[in-house]
């Protein structure tokens, strides 16, 4: 059997017993660039209070799969190595520290897996794609920029679901089934930075509906609106005025 077959079938048996804290490390490595990064990275990322908390979960998911798999993926004995690296190889930096790299097979096994079909995308939202680096152009239907869901999720955990411009909130008007469905607003515009650069999901990210988003972007020129600009655009017109009435709440 081929070794990314292996390590489908063990993360297909691991997968499902994960902690939410397991499964964010293992998605942030998936949709880093060159699926790689440091302890403190995850870390900061993922809003979690030490590096000793991301080693343990990720130690915990390669011990796991180890149980599984049966075997070191390069035959080495057990006490030769640490639990990680049955999922990914190491080396230190002198900017990052030491630096996860997944194995090869293990991103091939946790996209057969689902991984990579993680986050919802809105419609004309660009396609998605932990601090997170962003930039990547690739072709979907049109040339669009890879943005990591791991940083979209903690953008939607640290400010809510509903529009911060507007208050509009999808699950108040539609109802539980569109719990978390918002665009994601890039403060910094990827198109304009045009490369890939590091994303904090919380100082970069603010989540906004698809009616102010597009109002942000709707100046013909760049940098687009700011949120603040939007939120003023809003504040001048009395809500009676406004061409919808989903309760949106008053903008301050």
């Amino acid at each position: 059997m081929a070794l990314t077959d292996q390590y489908l079938r063990a993360l297909k048996a691991v997968v499902p017993t994960l902690s939410t804290q397991q499964r964010q490390v293992l998605e942030a490595l998936l949709f880093a660039p060159h699926h790689a990064m440091s302890a403190g990275e995850l870390r900061a990322i993922l809003g979690l209070k030490d590096v000793v908390t991301v080693n343990s979960a990720f130690g915990k998911v390669g011990r796991r799969v180890r149980e599984v798999l049966g075997i070191h993926p390069e035959n080495l004995a057990d006490g030769e190595y640490e639990w990680w690296h049955i999922l990914a190889t190491g080396e230190s930096t002198s900017d990052r520290g030491f630096v996860w790299t997944l194995r090869p097979d293990v991103v091939a096994a946790l996209t057969a897996c689902g991984f990579s079909k993680n986050g919802d995308l809105q419609p004309n939202e660009v396609q998605e794609t932990a601090t997170f680096t962003e930039g990547a152009v690739r072709q979907v239907s049109i040339n669009a920029y890879d943005r990591n869901p791991v940083a979209r999720a903690r953008c939607i955990e640290v400010y809510g679901s509903a529009c911060v411009v507007c208050g509009f909130s999808f699950e108040e008007v539609y109802g539980a089934e569109t719990l978390g469905c918002i665009h994601v607003h890039h403060l910094h515009p990827l198109s304009v930075i045009g490369t890939e650069y590091q994303v904090d999901p919380v100082t970069d990210l603010r989540p906004v509906c698809p009616n102010c988003h597009a109002v942000i972007h709707r100046t013909g020129t760049e940098p687009p609106r700011s949120i603040e600009e939007v939120k003023a655009m809003i504040k001048s017109k009395t809500q009676k005025d406004l061409p919808y009435s989903h309760g949106v709440a008053p903008v301050e």
